[in-house]
């Protein structure tokens, strides 16, 4: 039994049920109490973030909790192109009008009927599940990141009878002799809101970008598909003409799309990218230095994970130029030799057009495509290299 298609509600609930695991909606759905406790979470998340965030710069000012210890530098490293990967995505999140905007043109551009949808190929675009895998194992990585520690001290307690009271973060220091146990807790609390914060804006932002591009090379498919296989004839100009100006139309507004999209995400795939390689270049050294012990492991499991994520997004920009490029390829294949000299001339618009495809950009300074991916790698790979040679 072949399955149903796809609406277009179902490609958005990924990216709006991720990013409501911390209480941020993007597209509003009403003001009903439920909504606003669960605003009241998201408000405390980023209370949380703010709180911890001024308590690292706090502590890299002071330098004194530092000192010449390599391994903390290298945490502190970590932890500092982390927060502003995160806030920056977080930042590109703010932008709901921008994103409703692009949200509500998509939906209504979104094929309606079931054959429409099957022409579509919608259910080939959707969501597939090593993906949804991924992104599982992204928070799961990134809970025990948080989580490592206070399990190590359950095990320690286990074994020798004592609680070494160990946390995640090194910006608060705990004295069990001196602070009393609820410090503790709140110290926790704190860096589990942060982290909350971190980790899902660092995702989710990624997904509506997905999510948003999944769409765009849906109809960019679609249309090559309806062009190659179209068979213009002089007899029934009319609707030749009507089918290549409706193309005509489509293709413009899909470039628009593509615009706005890069629109709202540029600034932060831009910074994105230059703040990746930090990220990985110092968390491998950290994982070097601590060796493979559990919060060594969880690093590296998070480590891979965020190198898929960055790979997702250059492998959808990559899809996005060669299904828009597609086009032309479609236009000189289909067989318009007895079309008449109006439908040519509409032809040679779109191949005009598509002669420059559609491109994801970091704020037009960099395409965003598997070469970025490469490149993104290769100097990370130098860096570290560097890094560790430096250390030893």
């Amino acid at each position: 039994m072949e399955s149903v298609p796809y609406s277009y509600e179902d490609f958005t609930w990924v990216p709006s049920l991720s990013y409501r695991l911390c209480g941020y909606e993007i597209l509003d759905t009403g003001r009903t109490r439920r909504q606003m406790l669960i605003q009241l979470y998201h408000w405390v998340c980023v209370g949380s973030h703010v709180c911890c965030v001024l308590f690292m710069i706090r502590r890299i000012i002071e330098w004194d909790t530092i000192g010449t210890d390599i391994s903390l530098i290298i945490r502190y490293a970590t932890l500092v192109t982390y927060v502003i990967n995160s806030d920056t995505k977080y930042g590109t999140s703010q932008q709901k009008g921008a994103f409703k905007r692009l949200n509500s043109k998509l939906s209504a551009l979104f094929p309606k009927s079931t054959q429409a949808r099957i022409d579509h190929r919608v259910n080939e675009f959707y969501w597939p599940r090593p993906l949804l895998m991924l992104i599982v194992v992204y928070f799961g990585s990134s809970a025990m990141v948080v989580l490592g520690p206070l399990l190590q001290s359950g095990y320690i307690y286990l074994m020798e009878k004592r609680f070494p009271f160990m946390h995640c973060y090194p910006y608060y220091i705990f004295d069990p002799q001196q602070d009393p146990l609820w410090y503790y807790f709140l110290i926790y609390v704190l860096e589990w809101m942060h982290s909350t914060l971190m980790v899902i804006s660092n995702m989710s932002t990624d997904l509506w970008l997905v999510c948003f591009e999944v769409q765009i090379c849906m109809h960019f498919d679609y249309m090559a598909r309806s062009l190659e296989s179209y068979q213009p004839h002089w007899t029934h100009d009319s609707a030749d003409r009507k089918f290549i100006s409706d193309l005509v139309d489509t293709h413009v507004q899909l470039l628009d799309l593509q615009d706005d999209l890069n629109g709202i995400f540029g600034g932060s795939l831009l910074l994105s990218l230059l703040t990746t390689s930090g990220v990985f270049c110092t968390v491998a050294v950290y994982t070097q230095i601590q060796g493979l012990n559990l919060e060594g492991i969880t690093y590296v499991i998070f480590m891979m994970t965020a190198t898929s994520q960055v790979y997702l997004v250059c492998y959808y920009g990559e899809l996005v130029r060669i299904l828009s490029r597609n086009i032309t390829h479609a236009a000189y294949n289909h067989n318009w030799s007895d079309a008449t000299p109006a439908y040519k001339k509409f032809l040679l618009i779109i191949i005009t057009r598509a002669q420059r495809p559609a491109e994801l950009s970091a704020m037009g300074y960099l395409p965003v495509s598997l070469d970025t991916f490469k490149q993104v790698m290769s100097v990370t790979y130098r860096v570290f290299a560097l890094i560790r040679q430096m250390i030893e």
